[in-house]
């Protein structure tokens, strides 16, 4: 029998956010109960990229692809959590030529020490574990389809250029941001992430969810 596991982080006003960013608000400013309206009607007012959600080339790559332009399949289908906890700064091509990736992989997330906190509600870290520019190549080089972090974000403040991305989205590998594998054993699952349906942006939220028999 199938399990589903949820991989999403929870969003609400306290959602830690990419530093600059406005933090999420989520309110009724229209109808609701309390007002005596027969429903309640919420608004959101955030970031596309605030909580669990997907990276389209247009986010980094000028002329890129926009969500909409991308294959629904990229997002959705098998992958293999790989266990790089171990890793105590950055994930690098040593990493993932270390971490047993099946032949044919097409999408890969990284369980590393980030999920070991509710990094979502604890202020921004830029000690976070990240993915080296050369870990990119190495994914890029594989024609790997998507590849997901537990951290808002997978580039280091010590990197402006922010070179993961654009060796990633340069190449139309798709990232996916702000996931929680912290009770995910590393194997292989099937990928359920399939972003909201907006038209013409670069990045949207997902209800990322890992599916085993």
């Amino acid at each position: 029998m199938a399990r589903y596991i949820d991989i999403s982080i929870p969003t609400d006003a306290r959602t830690t956010v990419f530093p600059g960013d406005p933090s999420p608000e989520i309110s009724w400013p229209g109808w609701s109960h309390e007002k005596g309206n027969p429903a309640n009607v919420g608004f959101f007012h955030g970031g596309l990229h605030h909580g669990t959600h997907v990276d389209a080339p247009w986010h980094f790559i000028r002329g890129g692809k926009r969500l909409h332009e991308m294959p629904l399949d990229h997002w959705v289908g098998e992958c293999q959590v790989l266990d790089l906890t171990a890793e105590a700064q950055s994930i690098t091509a040593g990493s993932l030529e270390k971490a047993g990736v099946r032949e044919g992989m097409k999408r890969l997330l990284f369980k590393t020490r980030n999920s070991r906190t509710d990094y979502w509600h604890e202020p921004w870290n830029p000690d976070f574990i990240f993915i080296e520019e050369s870990a990119a190549r190495w994914c890029t080089g594989r024609g790997i389809l998507l590849v997901g972090l537990d951290y808002l974000t997978i580039d280091p403040p010590t990197a402006p250029e922010f070179p993961a991305h654009m060796e990633l989205l340069g190449n139309e590998t798709l990232i996916l941001e702000n996931i929680n594998l912290r009770d995910v054993e590393a194997g292989v699952y099937e990928l359920l992430a399939a972003p909201v349906n907006l038209q013409g942006v670069d990045g949207a939220w997902t209800r990322a969810l890992l599916r085993e028999e």
